[in-house]
């Protein structure tokens, strides 16, 4: 009787979604919520705590997501989260098994219990904003073997979301027009700058512009040279630039401690990234930075693009991440439409 309530109360849900009822999706944006029975949790945990384990040090280390355990028995109370994972035990009846036949197709809910394991993905299934993963299976050791797997395709599912709220976040009220184009117009490369942010120094012949905001501190800084500055390009080259940087920024230096280094894509550009801590010689502050380093070829220029935050007694990555979004609007390339109320 009970578990033929919850089919008729998720079924009520799913029909009103399909009439565009659905609720927002709420709770914190880098908490992920992930509901099971008690043996999911004893077999599954630290396979699915592993997905979500990428991070920081800020100076200490601080993951991009949290998991947060949470009996299935309480699903109505999560069912509208933003990041929801559903892990349903298919050893016979219960409310796992129940949900997995609501979500997944026929054929998926056989492939589930004849292959032992489905992992599913889709946004705004419960809610609007949400993203929601379901991990069915029977076959505890082939489920946590897939998932360790598919680690990299089940971060990104959460994790590109994140990243599209957070963009809108950030400009979906207004932005700084004028800072965009007198960028444009006076060194011919220039970012969406959010509403909040000002120009902090700006030194044409260093070549470098500065950017910031307040509460708590993020600063973002852009350098650059005529031609391919070969040195900025490895990573011991661009570790002394980003020390010249930081006399510009007045008195930071760069931590060799805990610094890493990898080659990875900006936007449609081949770029050297540089993470790790800063600190200030005279001052007690500190905190992470991360720094790209690329050759435009539009322009035919070499650019260092620069981020660091200053956030005592906070969490920094949520904040951090915002940064490297507006980083990431950085263009060499006119377009009117950037100037555009």
């Amino acid at each position: 009787m009970k578990t033929n309530l919850w089919i008729l109360i998720l079924v009520v849900v799913m029909a009103l979604g399909a009439c565009s009822r659905k609720e927002f999706a709420k709770s914190p944006v880098d908490t992920v919520f992930v509901l099971s029975n008690d043996r999911a949790v004893a077999e599954l945990q630290q396979a699915v705590d592993t997905v979500f384990s990428y991070g920081m040090r800020t100076p200490e280390f601080e993951p991009f997501f949290t998991t947060s355990w949470q009996p299935l028995s309480d699903f109505k109370n999560y069912m509208n989260f933003k990041n929801l994972v559903v892990i349903a035990d298919l050893n016979g009846e219960g409310l796992g098994r129940d949900i997995a036949r609501l979500a997944l197709s026929d054929k998926q809910f056989q492939l589930a219990e004849s292959d032992s394991v489905f992992m599913f993905a889709v946004d705004d299934f419960w809610a609007i904003g949400q993203t929601f993963i379901l991990i069915a299976g029977k076959n505890f050791n082939l489920m946590r073997r897939n998932i360790l797997e598919q680690k990299g395709w089940l971060y990104e599912k959460v994790d590109t979301r994140f990243m599209t709220d957070q963009e809108h976040y950030i400009y979906h009220m207004m932005e700084e027009k004028k800072i965009t184009r007198q960028l444009w117009e006076r060194y011919k490369w220039t970012i969406r700058v959010p509403h909040d942010y000002v120009i902090v120094r700006e030194d044409s012949e260093q070549k470098f512009v500065w950017l910031g905001r307040s509460a708590p501190y993020r600063w973002l800084s852009v350098t650059w040279e005529k031609g391919i500055q070969t040195e900025w390009l490895t990573p011991n080259g661009l570790f002394n630039k980003r020390n010249e940087i930081g006399q510009m920024y007045q008195n930071i230096q760069t931590n060799r401690e805990f610094l890493g280094h990898k080659f990875t894509h900006f936007g449609d550009r081949d770029v050297l990234k540089m993470t790790g801590l800063w600190h200030h010689e005279t001052e007690a502050k500190g905190g992470p930075f991360i720094t790209y380093a690329f050759y435009d070829s539009h322009s035919d220029r070499t650019f260092v693009i620069d981020m660091m935050m200053f956030s005592p007694g906070a969490k920094s990555v949520v904040f951090m991440r915002q940064v490297e979004i507006v980083a990431k609007t950085f263009t060499t390339r006119f377009s009117e439409e950037m100037f555009q109320p």
